[in-house]
């Protein structure tokens, strides 16, 4: 999970994308056998370096949830890096393809985002998935907390 979903709990964010994220969290706490969420050493960084009553939101909000994160792993940055060289994004998206890369390099299914414009797309995915594909990675699906809870609303 990239920290978008995590920031977009906050208070004042985008209504229906907080009730839908909420909903999302919903789903994942209530079954925690079929999900499992991972937080790379980015998104850690990333809430850790926001304004203090954002990063005090968003780490109180951290408490709530089970989740792992995952160590640095030398493996994960260097296929970060392998992205932007085969153009997946350029250099300055590194930190929203080394989500993409500790996901993929720890096995995970999905990376969960709200960031559409460079993430959550079919170009993004298409390239993400070209290059794991020559690197013999499997393929990652990146996705919208939407696409979980199929547009449905917390609490509704």
């Amino acid at each position: 999970m990239d920290t978008s979903p995590i920031i977009m709990i906050e208070p004042d964010q985008n209504p229906r994308r907080q009730a839908i994220t909420k909903e999302f969290f919903r789903i994942v706490t209530e079954n925690t056998d079929e999900y499992e969420l991972l937080l790379s050493r980015v998104t850690i960084d990333e809430l850790n370096a926001g304004a203090e009553e954002k990063r005090d939101f968003s780490l109180a909000f951290l408490e709530t949830i089970t989740y792992t994160a995952l160590p640095k792993n030398d493996v994960a940055e260097n296929l970060a890096w392998l992205y932007t060289v085969e153009g997946v994004l350029s250099q300055k998206h590194l930190d929203d393809l080394t989500h993409v890369a500790y996901a993929t390099v720890s096995q995970c299914d999905y990376v969960l985002t709200w960031n559409m414009r460079h993430l959550a797309n079919e170009r993004t995915v298409r390239r993400v998935n070209v290059v794991n594909a020559l690197e013999n990675y499997g393929k990652i699906f990146i996705a919208t907390p939407e696409f979980f809870t199929g547009g449905k609303i917390y609490g509704k």
